[in-house]
């Protein structure tokens, strides 16, 4: 039997214009777009015909950590089933974007995985994904418990389930040197205000050799664990109490870190450094403090084997007190192609991926932490290594989805990362800024329709889904 072939996608330089075109229309394009299309996601090659008669299904992904075990199980399925025969292809540039353009040069994959809340409205809204809730089973139901994870703007819209989560990726953690916080006699810090003095006295004790803490600049660096202490504080952009933008918390948060780079603790690049980088200095011995999600479990034990001895510790708070629930983001699931033909055959395959036995084998191997009560009950902690430093945090919940809105001017985690520099924005300007940006665009899309108002009248940070969402035309 003919192995699937593994595809990465190029780049798209030239074809990134008509994108957001293509992610909201419809209906057949010109035959030389077609063509171009499909140099992009073939890499220039045709793809082969199935050598057999079995249902070809096309499943893309833009994960690469997981590689090595979903090729095994993608082998597995090929060898074993008699009727479908799966293509599993990598794309790791652009992906949405690809997706959008595939679906409407009539190339879209027949499966392909869940992306961010922005992207699942709009692929749902303009009839590129559609709804499983007719397929789903009860076997299928009872090891992912799907009534129990149901989250609106996330992975349902109404009363239609697009997707249903595996597993999940952990909120964000300090990982922090081991050996250099022993040799100094120091505790990571659990209020902010005290993070500042600690970064600064690693500093000095490592005299060129290691500094106190690291940021990512250049990918993402407010979201990676900013955003995430916020959270544990009580503090999101949007107030959900009253339905509105308010950016007013994050001020303590943006004048730690400006302390942190006067004080020359922060290690020297980093407002222009992506994150592997960042990862290879902390693993290096280079950085006391790093912080990210559970992803790094695997990065510093595979990727970039770590030289020192690490130890992962729970993000500080503006009080050292957890006032709200910090995000956790639900993973491994897989949206359906409205445009497959063979919806049947592709849902047994969504079935295949998130039945026991593979889930068992995924989580084990560190690859996501389980969502579902019965898959933590199922799995051997003992041999999911330094994710369960990552695991049973009581204070994650997957947040309501706020209003997808498009203001004038940057997006917030951008302009807030740039009031934390040095010779950034003033802080005050910046959230004053975006407050009405925000709340403006809000106004504008709810007038229009473009979108609704999210109101949570009992809205409880430590208890983020308990509340009655209310979904407002005005």
């Amino acid at each position: 039997m003919r192995k699937s072939k593994k595809l990465v996608a190029i780049g798209l330089a030239g074809m990134m214009a008509v994108s957001a075109l293509s992610a909201c229309s419809s209906g057949n394009t010109a035959e030389s777009k077609e063509k171009e299309i499909q140099s992009t996601v073939t890499g220039g090659e045709e793809k082969e015909a199935s050598s057999s008669k079995k249902v070809k299904i096309t499943v893309w992904t833009n994960n690469r950590h997981d590689l090595e075990y979903m090729n095994k199980i993608v082998d597995e399925f090929n060898k074993t089933n008699d009727h479908i025969e799966l293509d599993y292809v990598v794309q790791t540039e652009n992906y949405e974007n690809l997706i959008s353009m595939a679906a409407n040069s009539g190339q879209s994959p027949d499966l392909f995985t869940q992306v961010s809340a922005t992207d699942f409205k709009n692929f749902a809204e303009n009839g590129i994904i559609q709804p499983i809730n007719d397929y789903l089973t009860d076997e299928f139901k009872k090891v992912n418990e799907v009534e129990e994870h149901l989250y609106e703007g996330c992975n349902v819209l109404g009363d239609k389930i697009y997707w249903v989560p595996g597993g999940k990726r952990s909120g964000s953690r300090f990982i922090y040197n081991k050996e250099i916080f022993d040799q100094l006699g120091i505790e990571v810090p659990k209020n902010l205000s005290d993070l500042p003095a600690v970064a600064k006295q690693i500093t000095e004790a490592g005299a060129g050799d290691f500094y106190g803490i690291v940021f990512p600049g250049a990918s993402g660096p407010f979201e990676r664990w900013l955003e995430h202490s916020a959270e544990m504080s009580g503090i999101t952009p949007y107030n959900y109490k009253e339905g509105k933008y308010d950016f007013s918390g994050f001020k303590p948060y943006l004048e730690t870190v400006r302390q942190m780079f006067s004080d020359e603790s922060v290690f020297p690049g980093s407002a222009s450094m992506k994150i592997d980088p960042v990862r290879v200095q902390f693993s290096e011995g280079h950085v006391g403090i790093h912080a990210n999600a559970s992803q790094e479990a695997t990065v510093l034990t595979e990727q970039f084997p770590a030289k020192i001895e690490w130890g992962v510790a729970q993000l500080p708070t503006l009080d050292g007190k957890i006032k709200g629930s910090e995000a956790c983001n639900p993973n491994t699931g897989w949206l359906m192609s409205a445009f497959t033909e063979h919806p049947k055959e592709a849902w047994e395959v969504i079935e295949y991926f998130g039945s026991e036995a593979v889930l068992k084998g995924y989580l084990e191997g560190g690859y996501s932490l389980p969502i579902s009560q019965y898959m933590e009950e199922m799995i051997d902690k003992t041999k999911i290594g330094r994710m369960a430093d990552f695991a049973g945090a009581e204070y994650e919940a997957v947040l309501p989805v706020a209003p997808s809105v498009t203001p004038d001017g940057e997006n917030y985690r951008d302009a807030l990362w740039n009031a934390c520099l040095p010779d950034g924005a003033s802080i005050d300007d910046t959230i004053a800024k975006l407050n009405q940006t925000y709340n403006d665009a809000l106004d504008k899309e709810v007038k229009m329709g473009k979108t609704k108002r999210l109101v949570i009248k009992n809205y409880d940070p430590l208890y983020p889904n308990a509340g009655t969402m209310e979904y407002l035309d005005k």
